[in-house]
């Protein structure tokens, strides 16, 4: 009997020593790496007519400036205040409310670009002297790109002050990812409507005749101009109604540029 038991009991010592000194029945797993989760990169703004609007300026008339990557005057007269030099000038047609050599002066460097018209070539001819920079003459149809801005001439005309062919223009401008139209001196005509514009510029010389552009026109925001902004703001409130979301009509305050 004793000998059994010192038998059990030095069977139970050598097993639980060779239990203590066997590696482990199963080695433990190593990890596998993770890669690092890029950081994700936003997808580039798209501009919005909101966008060109913070950057516009109306001095009055149909005098706009637009100060973006470029620095644009269109029909610039009675310009005031801290004005940048502009890269690039575009005048719709000659009318002394339209074409300001003294405003000119103001906003010339040389290294801006003038572009004009036909009806324009002779007044700018008697005051090249003046102006001191070459003028580069666009017909009805014509494209050009200067510094990365495209621009288009576009007829421009009505039945009283403006005759059709009598060399007023209107432009198409692509700027910052936009289009801009400078309507110049004119009613409506049925080609507007393939004018793929985000903003345009329309002058009010009655309701009825604005009306009558918006209503062709695609822009989604329609800048009314060449009134008083008293004016434009009574037509803009007639008229918005008529178009809910899809066309928003808009009076600037005109004035010196002080940003």
């Amino acid at each position: 009997m004793k000998l059994s038991i010192s038998f059990f009991l030095f069977a139970v010592l050598v097993m639980a020593l060779v239990t203590g000194c066997s590696p482990a029945a199963t080695a433990t797993a190593v990890p596998t790496p993770v890669p690092p989760t890029p950081t994700p990169i936003p997808p580039p703004s798209t501009p919005s007519p909101q966008d060109a609007l913070a950057k516009l300026h109306w001095f009055g008339t149909s005098a706009f400036l637009y100060n973006g990557s470029k620095v644009i005057y269109f029909d610039p007269i009675a310009l005031d205040g801290n004005l940048p030099k502009a890269d690039i000038i575009l005048v719709t047609h000659a009318h002394s409310d339209h074409w300001s050599v003294a405003d000119l002066q103001k906003i010339i460097s040389p290294d801006t670009t003038l572009i004009i018209g036909p009806n324009v070539s002779q007044a700018y001819e008697s005051d090249k002297a003046n102006l001191g920079i070459p003028a580069t003459i666009l017909n009805e149809g014509d494209k050009t790109e200067v510094a990365g801005v495209s621009i288009e001439a576009v007829p421009a005309f009505d039945t009283t002050y403006h005759p059709k062919g009598s060399g007023g223009l209107g432009y198409l401008v692509t700027v910052d990812g936009l289009v801009l139209y400078h309507a110049g001196g004119t009613d409506a005509y049925p080609e507007m409507a393939n004018y793929k514009c985000d903003i345009a510029f329309v002058p009010v010389y009655s309701k009825n005749q604005a009306q009558a552009i918006v209503d062709v026109l695609p822009a989604k925001t329609v800048i009314l101009e060449h009134t008083s902004y008293y004016a434009a703001v009574a037509v803009a409130n007639l008229l918005n109604p008529n178009y809910g979301p899809a066309k928003t009509l808009v009076a600037l305050q005109d004035g010196p540029y002080n940003p």
